[in-house]
């Protein structure tokens, strides 16, 4: 490793690097409500990695919410990094610079923490790059007991297999109430000295979600399938369930988060206002991962509305969830915003709306407020294929809202597609060029001439923990087929039709249903130059096809196999709610066209979603009405009572066959 800079030494030196690379803005730090404490008096210091460019990280609302619980404990600090764009890593290389934080531009190693969100699979190889830059060791097992604890969390936890020789411990589920459980654990180890392997083995008794792979050994059958994961001590738990906050309105939402220099992909105030989904949308993996639902009252998001436009004199308010429409008191919410919002130019956007017969309310609800984004999200065009994914919606509430959208002055709308899902045929993907072109002719019809519609279209790639875990994914020669196909086939010029990559769809679905073995492939990708792998500039198929090969693993084992319902899954010893069982099941009504009953319905299908949690809720308040149903009792699920302390197992339990 390099000498242990000091920060004012790294920050000039870093300084003399920015005129040589574009944006020099997002390296320097010092924004508006940017948090800087005192390091010597701080026992746990954390650095939060968002491993994506500064324009994608400083978006996210997950990093705002931790660097906020984080900065409010008096015995500890976070600071951020991302990754540097490829002019600026090189020239760090170059000149010897590790990777540094952004508030006090300290060597990212020197922190105790680092923490580091896994958000989708084209982050893998810049998060390894961030290690490798930063001088920590790769692997959890080379790392020493000066090294930064690793910590991620984010989707990308719910099957981390391919990266978690280099993890040391995942937080799976809600971050919000374990992660710093995690730092009062590190602020113990350093009063007291412990060793890291202690220190880890204490971290997966006592963290609620926290799964540390270097206290699992996985075992392979001779066809390359898992054949178990094994804990390595009696008191480490063979399955890991995920953490989940509760009472989602006591959950802790950044107020004054720091205010961007330059342009960022979502240069908004975001508020989430519910969490998690029970459709059950079988693509779905947040609407399976994220249960059960809870929410945000009106008058909370309000306040949180007000306090952020005063902290950082945003113009935008996002109302962020899995599916906006069916938060129950969403018009009253806006409404709300639009009485305390209509002279100040903010403007609101609602994005990923179900279609659902509250949409042609929407228009009219947003009054006054300047108008911004509304996307839609169809996913699928046509009645059967609906009934395979099981999202029945109407057509009918798709074109009577976009109607009432060109009335009110919306001269275009955004739509959402998926190509390539299991039992799809020709006239599946005809349906989405009839319904984009159907669109257009409605702004026609209400006399005011074509309307816009930008078209979305996505491969559908399997994921963990969904009904479709066990189908083999669509490859990318069909996907070429079928975006040819559509851009032949729609002949309204006012659609505009945008197809994500086909080649990066095959990577994304090894990595995400992949096990442990792809963590070489990852990382000689990465040592080959992969970076950026979800920006055209860095991805680069044969980095992917060469790794493989050289590691001796086959595309189509990942991609193009049907798994059998006996298999032993990379993820099974990972909870994430509902059960492999229940998941299998309704598979079966996939294959048959049968759709399934969501939480709505008022009856419990037994998903197998903790039954000690009251997840009833959420649909009673959508029967009830708000007033009712908080009066009939909590709006939160109910937790479980205090486990008991655990006993050491005769031997340690087992994931496989």
């Amino acid at each position: 490793m390099p000498p242990m800079a000091v920060p004012d030494t790294l920050g000039r030196a870093v300084r003399r690097l920015l005129p040589q690379v574009q944006t020099p803005a997002q390296y320097v730090g010092g924004e508006r409500n940017q948090v800087v404490r005192d390091w010597e008096r701080r026992a746990v210091r954390v650095a939060l990695a968002f491993p994506d460019t500064y324009g994608v990280g400083m978006s996210h609302l997950g990093l705002k919410i931790f660097y906020d619980i984080v900065n409010r404990r008096p015995d500890a600090l976070a600071e951020r990094c991302f990754s540097p764009w490829f002019d600026m890593e090189a020239a760090m290389r170059a000149a010897g610079i590790p990777l540094f934080s952004l508030e006090s531009h300290r060597p990212v190693r020197a922190f105790d923490v680092l923490g580091v969100s896994l958000q989708y699979e084209a982050l893998y190889t810049n998060f390894l790059a961030m290690l490798d830059l930063a001088g920590i060791p790769l692997r959890s097992r080379e790392r020493g007991e000066q090294d930064p604890i690793v910590v991620a969390g984010g989707p990308g936890t719910t099957a981390p297999e391919p990266v978690a020789d280099f993890v040391d411990v995942f937080l799976l589920g809600d971050g919000e109430e374990c992660f710093p459980r995690l730092l009062d654990l590190v602020a113990e180890r350093k009063r007291t000295g412990s060793r890291r392997e202690d220190f880890l083995r204490a971290v997966a008794r006592g963290v609620e979600g926290a799964y540390v792979p270097s206290l699992y050994d996985v075992s392979y059958h001779p066809d390359g399938t898992v054949c178990r994961v094994l804990p390595r001590h009696a008191d480490v738990p063979g399955r890991v369930p995920q953490a989940v906050v509760h009472d989602f309105a006591a959950a802790p939402y950044p107020t004054a988060p720091p205010v961007p220099y330059v342009d960022v992909v979502h240069d908004r105030i975001t508020l989430e206002i519910m969490r998690g989904c029970v459709h059950g949308c079988r693509f779905c993996h947040a609407g399976y991962t994220k249960r059960p639902m809870r929410y945000r009252p009106p008058e909370q998001l309000v306040r949180l509305a007000e306090e952020t436009y005063r902290n950082t004199g945003l113009s935008e308010i996002g109302l962020t969830s899995l599916s906006s429409s069916d938060y129950p008191e969403l018009v009253r919410l806006m409404g709300l915003l639009n009485e305390r919002f209509r002279d100040r130019s903010v403007s609101l956007s609602l994005p990923s709306l179900r279609v659902n017969e509250i949409l042609a309310t929407l228009p009219h609800a947003l009054g006054e407020v300047r108008k911004s984004g509304l996307t839609l999200a169809p996913e699928v065009a046509t009645d059967r294929l609906r009934r395979i994914v099981n999202k029945p919606i109407l057509n009918e509430d798709l074109f009577n809202g976009v109607r009432e959208l060109y009335r009110a002055g919306w001269s275009q709308v955004k739509v959402y597609f998926m190509i390539g899902i299991p039992g799809e045929v020709d006239d599946d993907v005809d349906g989405i060029a009839r319904m984009a072109e159907r669109l257009v002719q409605l702004r026609r019809e209400a006399g005011k001439g074509p309307g816009w519609v930008n078209a979305t279209i996505s491969p559908f790639v399997p994921k963990p923990h969904t009904p479709f875990q066990w189908e083999p994914q669509v490859g990318p020669e069909r996907i070429r087929e079928i975006s040819s196909f559509l851009r032949g086939r729609v002949r309204d010029r006012h659609v505009r039709l945008k197809v994500h990559d086909a080649e990066w769809s095959g990577v994304e679905g090894i990595l995400s249903r992949g096990d442990r073995r792809l963590g070489a492939v990852v990382e000689r990708v990465m040592r080959a130059g992969g970076r950026m792998d979800g920006w055209s500039e860095g991805f680069r198929l044969e980095r992917w096809r060469d790794a493989m090969a050289a590691e001796g693993l086959d595309p189509a084992f990942y991609l193009a196999r049907r798994r059998s319902a006996s298999e032993t899954l990379p993820w099974d010893h990972l909870g994430a709610g509902v059960t492999k069982g229940w998941l299998a099941r309704d598979l079966e009504k996939a294959r048959r066209e049968e759709t399934a009953p969501g939480c709505w319905s008022g009856s419990c299908s037994a998903c197998g979603l903790n039954p000690k949690y009251e997840c009833t809720p959420g649909w009673s308040i959508q029967k009830l009405g708000w007033a009712e149903a908080t009066a009939r009792g909590p709006t939160v699920s109910r937790p479980p009572p205090p486990k008991p302390a655990r006993a050491p197992a005769a031997e340690p339990a087992a994931v496989g066959s």
